[in-house]
């Protein structure tokens, strides 16, 4: 879907919004990841650049209060000051940001200096993800990252001594060849520099990606379940030892030090992704940009904006949505809520599914609420496909 030279007067407004900005740019392509990502292109950057802008320009909610802002990729980091700046104009000239935003960005260990951090405090950003992935250079030759561990720790180094507090790390688990050991020190690393947010995430063969098509023809071998249970529940005792709480699936944090932008994602609050392939969502209505990199730089150039995806959910699909981010969530499902925003009981309605996960200790359950265990945390994609599919399969 197409929409030409569209009048961002008439774009309207929203009370709150968050904002997300995929920088589509890597020094080298990770063989897991299955992100929209180019590499070897860096003479697109300029006029991605202006393309970007002009986006934001078409799509500006002025009175809107920008709540958090996150550059995600891609590899953020990758792009240089000057233009990371032009960006920033460009946002703040087309939002109205709220005094305690939050804005964040996501590094590569490789890209960080202290001119950089002190650039990116002098704009605005005050967090910080990196993508560190492991502090055993064997598990981060296999996941093809083009740093070694003494680099991720001179770079968290850096952060540790200068301005930024707001610093997460993320951490992968369960890669081919990964031992228990290798996967306890690096939590143990992690817990030294005694950072406020950890997102560690259990490796997946993501479709299209190098690791999958290797795994299809016996190039690599998945790690063992048993395993990989091992390093879940060493994480789990690690980070509750030291004061951590699993507030999200994947994502660890001191208290009050949750990521208010993923937490806007996952508790359903408007935002517009702005980039090629980067996904909106407001007005019950997803869209999602095209993902061509020379598309979408095209299509700017001459003010157009294209929607690979321009959907409004219907009742099920903000049935199925609810139970998944919820249970993602610690806080679980409220049941008070629920019943206000679909008019039945959760537990009512879903006794029978209920029934089979509590039989397995994949669920707890009382009046008040619906949470997974830490077992249901592990297989969590297998519960949200079970409400799936009890949802599609009868009238709601």
């Amino acid at each position: 879907m197409k929409e030409n030279k569209i009048n961002s007067q008439d774009y309207g407004h929203h009370k709150s919004l968050s904002i997300y900005i995929h920088i589509p740019f890597c020094d080298v392509i990770c063989p897991y990841c299955d992100f929209n990502k180019f590499s070897k292109v860096d003479n697109l950057i300029p006029e991605f650049v202006d393309s970007l802008i002009n986006e934001i320009k078409l799509r500006r909610f002025k009175k809107s209060n920008v709540e958090s802002i996150s550059f995600g990729g891609g590899t953020p980091s990758y792009l240089s000051n000057n233009d990371l700046d032009s960006i920033f104009i460009a946002l703040k000239e087309n939002f109205s940001f709220n005094e305690n935003i939050e804005i964040s960005i996501e590094v590569n260990p490789k890209d960080i200096n202290l001119e950089k951090i002190i650039f990116y405090k002098n704009i605005g950003i005050n967090r910080i993800s990196i993508g560190g992935q492991s502090f055993d250079d064997k598990v981060l030759k296999k996941l093809g990252r083009n740093h070694n561990a003494k680099e991720l720790i001179s770079t968290l180094d850096l952060l540790k001594d200068n301005y930024l507090k707001n610093v997460n790390l993320d951490l992968i688990y369960g890669v081919p060849g990964q031992s228990i050991k290798s996967w306890e020190n690096s939590i143990n690393k992690f817990v030294e520099f005694n950072f406020p947010h950890l997102s560690a995430y259990q490796l997946t063969y993501e479709p299209k990606t190098k690791f999958h098509r290797d795994l299809m023809t016996n190039k690599i071998t998945e790690l063992n379940d048993e395993d990989i249970v091992k390093m879940f529940k060493i994480l789990n005792s690690k980070m509750s030892d030291y004061g951590y709480q699993n507030y999200e699936i994947s994502n660890w944090s001191k208290p009050g030090m949750e990521s208010l932008h993923n937490m806007r994602y996952w508790e359903k609050n408007d935002y517009i992704g702005f980039g090629p392939g980067a996904s909106s969502f407001y007005g019950n209505t997803r869209k999602t940009n095209i993902k061509s990199l020379k598309k979408y730089i095209n299509n700017l150039k001459n003010l157009i904006l294209e929607f690979e995806e321009n959907y409004t959910l219907n009742r099920k699909d903000n049935l199925i949505e609810e139970i998944m981010l919820n249970l993602r969530l610690s806080s679980g499902i409220n049941h008070e809520q629920f019943e206000k925003k679909f008019n039945f009981d959760f537990s009512d309605k879903f006794f029978q599914t209920i029934d089979k996960l509590l039989e397995y200790d994949l669920i707890k359950t009382n009046n008040k609420k619906t949470i997974l265990t830490e077992k249901g945390k592990l297989l969590s994609d297998s519960i949200f496909v079970l409400f799936q599919e009890e949802i599609n399969s009868n009238p709601f």
